[in-house]
Protein backbone atom coordinates (compact mmCIF):
# COMPACT_ATOMS: atom_id res chain seq x y z
CA UNK A 1 0.00 0.00 0.00
CA UNK A 2 2.83 2.28 1.11
CA UNK A 3 4.90 1.55 -2.02
CA UNK A 4 1.54 2.33 -4.29
CA UNK A 5 0.83 5.67 -2.77
CA UNK A 6 4.61 6.64 -2.99
CA UNK A 7 4.18 6.11 -6.76
CA UNK A 8 1.34 7.95 -7.13
CA UNK A 9 3.24 10.77 -5.58
CA UNK A 10 5.78 10.37 -7.69
CA UNK A 11 3.61 10.27 -11.03
CA UNK A 12 1.50 13.28 -9.83
CA UNK A 13 4.51 15.63 -9.32
CA UNK A 14 6.27 14.21 -12.76
CA UNK A 15 2.60 15.84 -14.28
CA UNK A 16 3.10 18.54 -12.38
CA UNK A 17 7.03 19.26 -14.13
CA UNK A 18 6.05 18.71 -16.94
CA UNK A 19 3.17 20.63 -17.58
CA UNK A 20 5.34 23.60 -16.32
CA UNK A 21 8.25 22.64 -18.73
CA UNK A 22 5.32 23.02 -21.86
CA UNK A 23 4.32 26.63 -20.34
CA UNK A 24 7.36 27.84 -20.08
CA UNK A 25 7.87 26.67 -23.67
CA UNK A 26 5.54 28.79 -24.71
CA UNK A 27 5.21 31.30 -23.21
CA UNK A 28 9.60 31.63 -24.08
CA UNK A 29 8.17 30.97 -27.96
CA UNK A 30 5.66 33.85 -27.49
CA UNK A 31 7.95 36.62 -25.85
CA UNK A 32 10.21 35.30 -28.70
CA UNK A 33 8.02 36.10 -31.08
CA UNK A 34 7.42 39.57 -29.81
CA UNK A 35 10.99 40.38 -29.56
CA UNK A 36 11.13 39.33 -33.32
CA UNK A 37 8.55 41.44 -34.32
CA UNK A 38 9.56 44.39 -32.30
CA UNK A 39 12.85 44.07 -34.21
CA UNK A 40 11.56 43.61 -37.65
CA UNK A 41 9.83 46.95 -36.90
CA UNK A 42 12.35 48.67 -35.70
CA UNK A 43 14.76 47.84 -38.25
CA UNK A 44 11.73 48.90 -41.40
CA UNK A 45 11.53 52.69 -39.43
CA UNK A 46 15.11 52.73 -39.37
CA UNK A 47 15.69 51.99 -43.25
CA UNK A 48 13.35 53.75 -44.66
CA UNK A 49 12.79 57.03 -42.40
CA UNK A 50 14.40 59.37 -44.99
CA UNK A 51 11.90 58.38 -47.26
CA UNK A 52 8.58 59.95 -45.74
CA UNK A 53 8.31 63.42 -46.25
CA UNK A 54 6.03 65.11 -42.42
CA UNK A 55 3.22 65.74 -45.12
CA UNK A 56 2.44 62.58 -47.05
CA UNK A 57 -0.68 62.63 -49.14
CA UNK A 58 -2.45 59.49 -50.63
CA UNK A 59 -0.67 60.06 -54.13
CA UNK A 60 2.64 59.59 -52.59
CA UNK A 61 1.70 56.05 -51.34
CA UNK A 62 1.67 52.89 -52.68
CA UNK A 63 0.15 49.54 -51.65
CA UNK A 64 3.69 48.07 -51.14
CA UNK A 65 4.56 50.85 -49.20
CA UNK A 66 1.83 49.86 -46.66
CA UNK A 67 1.78 46.14 -46.30
CA UNK A 68 5.11 46.04 -46.84
CA UNK A 69 5.71 48.49 -43.48
CA UNK A 70 2.50 45.85 -42.09
CA UNK A 71 4.28 42.91 -42.45
CA UNK A 72 7.26 44.17 -39.63
CA UNK A 73 4.49 43.81 -37.30
CA UNK A 74 3.66 40.25 -37.53
CA UNK A 75 3.85 38.48 -34.35
CA UNK A 76 3.01 41.75 -32.35
CA UNK A 77 0.30 40.48 -29.42
CA UNK A 78 -3.21 40.90 -29.84
CA UNK A 79 -4.50 43.76 -26.69
CA UNK A 80 -7.71 45.00 -26.74
CA UNK A 81 -7.90 49.02 -27.36
CA UNK A 82 -4.50 49.63 -28.21
CA UNK A 83 -2.64 50.76 -31.05
CA UNK A 84 1.39 50.47 -29.42
CA UNK A 85 3.33 47.87 -31.12
CA UNK A 86 5.07 47.80 -27.68
CA UNK A 87 2.44 46.34 -26.00
CA UNK A 88 0.09 45.29 -28.73
CA UNK A 89 -2.73 46.10 -31.73
CA UNK A 90 -6.30 45.76 -31.71
CA UNK A 91 -7.63 45.33 -34.79
CA UNK A 92 -8.62 48.62 -35.76
CA UNK A 93 -5.59 49.85 -33.65
CA UNK A 94 -3.39 47.84 -35.88
CA UNK A 95 -4.50 49.16 -39.51
CA UNK A 96 -4.92 52.99 -37.82
CA UNK A 97 -0.96 52.69 -36.55
CA UNK A 98 -0.01 51.67 -40.05
CA UNK A 99 -1.76 54.05 -42.11
CA UNK A 100 -0.50 56.26 -39.34
CA UNK A 101 2.89 56.27 -39.98
CA UNK A 102 2.16 57.19 -43.89
CA UNK A 103 0.38 60.57 -41.95
CA UNK A 104 -2.88 59.20 -43.46
CA UNK A 105 -5.99 59.38 -41.34
CA UNK A 106 -8.00 56.34 -40.96
CA UNK A 107 -10.81 55.80 -38.29
CA UNK A 108 -9.50 54.42 -34.83
CA UNK A 109 -12.43 52.37 -34.25
CA UNK A 110 -13.77 49.34 -36.74
CA UNK A 111 -17.30 50.39 -36.89
CA UNK A 112 -16.55 53.87 -38.46
CA UNK A 113 -14.78 52.13 -41.49
CA UNK A 114 -18.21 51.93 -43.31
CA UNK A 115 -18.54 55.32 -44.12
CA UNK A 116 -14.68 55.81 -45.26
CA UNK A 117 -12.83 56.05 -48.84
CA UNK A 118 -14.03 54.39 -51.84
CA UNK A 119 -16.32 51.41 -52.02
CA UNK A 120 -14.09 47.93 -54.36
CA UNK A 121 -15.56 44.52 -55.24
CA UNK A 122 -13.62 41.99 -53.53
CA UNK A 123 -12.64 41.06 -56.75
CA UNK A 124 -10.93 44.04 -57.38
CA UNK A 125 -9.25 44.62 -54.23
CA UNK A 126 -5.40 44.99 -54.37
CA UNK A 127 -2.52 45.38 -51.56
CA UNK A 128 -3.21 48.13 -49.29
CA UNK A 129 -6.92 48.03 -49.69
CA UNK A 130 -8.70 48.15 -46.27
CA UNK A 131 -10.86 44.96 -45.47
CA UNK A 132 -14.18 45.22 -43.53
CA UNK A 133 -15.97 42.16 -41.54
CA UNK A 134 -19.09 42.17 -39.13
CA UNK A 135 -17.71 41.06 -35.75
CA UNK A 136 -17.57 37.18 -35.27
CA UNK A 137 -20.65 37.81 -32.60
CA UNK A 138 -23.00 40.07 -34.21
CA UNK A 139 -23.43 39.78 -37.81
CA UNK A 140 -25.35 43.07 -37.73
CA UNK A 141 -22.30 45.33 -36.79
CA UNK A 142 -19.17 46.40 -37.64
CA UNK A 143 -16.33 44.55 -35.58
CA UNK A 144 -13.14 43.74 -37.69
CA UNK A 145 -10.78 45.28 -40.01
CA UNK A 146 -7.61 44.40 -42.13
CA UNK A 147 -5.78 45.02 -44.34
CA UNK A 148 -5.50 43.34 -48.10
CA UNK A 149 -2.09 41.42 -48.61
CA UNK A 150 -3.09 39.48 -52.22
CA UNK A 151 -5.89 39.03 -54.40
CA UNK A 152 -5.36 36.16 -56.66
CA UNK A 153 -8.93 35.31 -56.96
CA UNK A 154 -9.69 32.01 -54.98
CA UNK A 155 -5.66 33.02 -53.02
CA UNK A 156 -6.63 35.93 -51.12
CA UNK A 157 -5.07 37.28 -48.23
CA UNK A 158 -4.73 39.38 -45.85
CA UNK A 159 -3.01 41.16 -42.30
CA UNK A 160 -4.56 41.87 -39.54
CA UNK A 161 -4.66 41.90 -35.84
CA UNK A 162 -6.75 38.81 -34.41
CA UNK A 163 -7.96 38.23 -31.26
CA UNK A 164 -8.36 34.33 -32.48
CA UNK A 165 -6.16 31.53 -32.53
CA UNK A 166 -3.19 33.51 -33.73
CA UNK A 167 -3.89 36.39 -31.21
CA UNK A 168 -1.67 38.95 -32.69
CA UNK A 169 -0.45 40.45 -36.25
CA UNK A 170 -1.08 37.41 -38.58
CA UNK A 171 -1.72 36.91 -42.21
CA UNK A 172 -5.00 34.91 -43.14
CA UNK A 173 -6.61 33.32 -46.06
CA UNK A 174 -9.96 34.15 -46.66
CA UNK A 175 -12.02 31.20 -45.87
CA UNK A 176 -15.95 30.66 -45.55
CA UNK A 177 -16.06 31.88 -42.26
CA UNK A 178 -14.84 35.18 -43.26
CA UNK A 179 -16.08 35.10 -46.21
CA UNK A 180 -19.88 34.66 -44.20
CA UNK A 181 -18.89 38.44 -42.29
CA UNK A 182 -17.21 39.92 -45.57
CA UNK A 183 -19.08 43.65 -45.69
CA UNK A 184 -16.36 45.56 -47.61
CA UNK A 185 -13.49 46.42 -49.41
CA UNK A 186 -12.59 49.99 -48.85
CA UNK A 187 -10.13 52.11 -50.85
CA UNK A 188 -8.07 55.00 -49.50
CA UNK A 189 -4.65 54.50 -51.75
CA UNK A 190 -5.16 56.92 -55.12
CA UNK A 191 -2.07 54.97 -56.45
CA UNK A 192 -4.20 51.64 -55.90
CA UNK A 193 -6.67 53.22 -59.20
CA UNK A 194 -3.43 52.66 -61.63
CA UNK A 195 -3.90 49.49 -63.33
CA UNK A 196 -1.01 46.83 -63.35
CA UNK A 197 0.02 47.31 -59.52
CA UNK A 198 1.79 43.62 -59.07
CA UNK A 199 1.01 42.22 -55.72
CA UNK A 200 3.98 42.44 -53.05
CA UNK A 201 5.65 39.16 -51.77
CA UNK A 202 5.88 39.08 -47.82
CA UNK A 203 8.62 39.21 -46.42
CA UNK A 204 10.76 37.08 -44.28
CA UNK A 205 13.44 38.27 -41.05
Amino acid sequence: MRTKLLTLIILFFAVIVCCNTAYARKKSSRAHKRRMARVAHLRYKINTRDFHPINFDTDSISGDNIVNFAQTLIGTPYRPATSDPAVGFDCSGFVHYVFKYFNVDVPRSSGDFIDVGEKIKMEDARPGDIIVFTSPTDRHRIGHVGIVLHNGGDDFTFIHSTSGKEYGVTITAMDDTYRRRFVQVIRVLKQNDIPGIIPPIALSF
